[in-house]
């Protein structure tokens, strides 16, 4: 599969790849739709997209520019894994004409669930061990999803929230099923853990030192559903923050603060890396190379 090169990505319609990925503006105004930002909390849309210059802007934090630069906001990553993920991204239509989507003319993701089982797909076990989680860690957290968009049909590691969709997640697409929401983990701890995304959660689970501790998990799904989290963690008497080392993780730690949670940082083992996984998958390969 031939890569995208830069110029060739910066063709992908903004709106349409904020649509694959289930994020839906909320008004549109000439030629620019607003939406509630897809890189942090917030109750009132300040994120900005112009379909005539395809670029966007966040008043909330004065950061923008062109879909190489959100895209890499929005997963984490280098730009040529960025361009990779949006190579294999082709398959699924991106350069269809803009679906834009307002309030009074919604559409839902075109994400259907076609069916569940437990994890056999090879790529996908594969991907894990890219990621540095074992398939025995991601079994007992995680299925095989089988879904489709725009009638074509994929496979991903999926993770359920409390509502009964799923966070997706295979080498090449990271995307979410109706009804998005967070996921709660009740160990019957008054001690929580809590995280952005599942990988960080299955990462976690991957370090031996943590194995033994009695926690509860509570993972965002997405820093935007913070706000939804509030009351579960209100609930524990301490509250370790395992968050992402960049401004939304950071943001995220002020508004709970502001909620009244304050939550105690543990993020010290990892924090030259952007994530856990990343520390996870440098610690992986250290150890792989001192026993060659």
């Amino acid at each position: 599969m031939k890569t995208l090169s830069c110029n060739e990505a910066k063709k992908i319609p903004i709106n349409e790849y904020l649509v694959r990925m289930g994020i839906k503006p909320v008004y549109s105004k000439g030629n620019d739709l607003w939406y509630l930002s897809p890189l942090r909390d917030e109750k009132h849309p300040s994120f900005k997209v112009n379909t005539k210059l395809n670029a966007w802007y966040d008043h909330g934090t004065g950061e923008g520019g062109s879909i190489i630069d959100l895209g890499i906001r929005l997963h984490n990553c280098s730009i040529s894994d960025l361009l990779q993920k949006m190579s294999a991204d082709v398959h699924l239509s991106f350069q269809q004409p803009p679906s834009n989507t307002v309030q009074n003319n919604i559409v839902e993701p075109k994400i259907i669930i076609k069916d569940v089982s437990p994890i056999h797909n090879f790529a996908l076990k594969s991907y894990l061990r890219e990621r540095g989680v074992s398939l025995q860690t991601a079994k007992q957290y995680c299925k095989q999803v089988g879904f489709s968009i725009a009638d074509k049909n994929y496979s991903a590691i999926g993770f359920p929230n409390r509502s009964g969709g799923y966070e997706l997640r295979n080498r090449w697409f990271k995307g979410s099923s109706s009804p998005k929401d967070i996921t709660f983990l009740d160990n019957g701890s008054k001690s929580v853990f809590l995280f952005e995304g599942f990988i960080d959660f299955l990462s976690i689970l991957e370090l031996r030192v943590y194995r033994q501790l009695h926690a509860n998990f509570l993972v965002l799904n997405s820093v935007s559903l913070l706000h939804r989290s509030v009351d579960v963690l209100r609930s524990h008497q301490d509250v370790f923050l395992f968050l992402n080392n960049d401004l939304a993780g950071k943001n995220a730690a002020i508004k709970l603060k502001e909620s009244g949670i304050d939550g105690i940082y543990s993020g010290e083992f990892y924090k030259e890396f952007k994530d856990i996984n990343e520390y996870l998958q440098a610690t992986s390969e250290n150890q792989n190379r001192g026993s060659i």
